[in-house]
């Protein structure tokens, strides 16, 4: 039986076609700014606004902002990929100090995922472009009551000082949980990979109706994660002696 750790992200063709996937996302959404502002407003509910003598002033919500019960559901979705992402570290620990099996297959495909969840999510998202690019997030633009004008994609911007809507913080984190099914034993990587997606899918659509982020924030953030996983996932595969993570190669040990 098969035990196909790390893929499908393994290979130069995986990570130059995550890479112009990524390109050609913002372009097309620099060069179609409104696929984002229609996508967002699909999401947003105007409603009256108080007279105070501004004529352009929107009022209105988000679908499902400030709801108690759905909120508990992205709080529950977002925690996520940080406990698997622990529980893995555990196991794989586990794995070398007790099992004594130190970089095997497991292990070494453990060591990718965590460390791309780091890179991923963690550096090139949360360190580098939530904090730099400037993007405001669809609730605080004008076009949906928010002081800001709207920023296209490609466009680096000082409108917002931190934590900003490009790209989705949660939603790489959640895309993350795509590349962690590859970790799983083959009879099983088909439900991993279609119950992680599910989470993925969902944790973008909520991201959008709380009007924490436009669509292409979401796609950005999920191709991130997936692309420095294919980075360290194939990095990885060229250290380790041919057949030795058995992806599409070799059987159990």
């Amino acid at each position: 039986m098969n035990d196909d750790y790390l893929w499908p992200f393994v290979g130069i063709r995986t990570i130059a076609a995550l890479s112009i996937a990524i390109v050609a996302v913002i372009i097309c959404f620099d060069l179609f700014p409104r696929v984002d502002t229609e996508t967002a407003r699909f999401f947003f509910f105007p409603t009256f606004c108080p007279q105070n003598g501004d004529e352009g002033l929107v009022c209105g919500r988000f679908l499902w902002a400030g709801s108690v019960s759905v909120e508990a559901i992205r709080q529950y979705l977002q925690a996520a990929p940080v406990v698997l992402g622990v529980a893995l570290l555990l196991v794989a620990l586990f794995r070398w100090v007790a099992l004594g099996r130190r970089f095997d297959r497991f292990n070494a495909a453990a060591a990718a995922a965590i460390a791309s969840l780091a890179l991923g999510p963690g550096v090139i998202v949360n360190v580098i472009l939530k904090e730099f690019w400037g993007r405001p997030r669809p609730i605080a633009t004008d076009m949906f009551g928010g002081p800001f004008p709207f920023v296209p994609a490609g466009h680096i911007s000082n409108y917002c000082a931190s934590n900003c809507s490009f790209v989705s913080g949660e939603v790489s984190g959640a895309f993350w949980l795509v590349c962690l099914a590859s970790l799983a034993p083959m009879r099983y990587q088909t439900a991993a990979f279609a119950g992680s997606l599910l989470i993925a899918v969902t944790t973008a659509f909520l991201r959008l109706a709380f009007g924490g982020h436009y669509l292409s924030d979401v796609i950005v953030a999920g191709l991130i994660s997936l692309l420095a996983f294919a980075i360290l996932a194939t990095a990885l595969a060229q250290m380790v002696p041919e057949g030795g993570l058995s992806y599409r190669t070799s059987r159990l040990g």
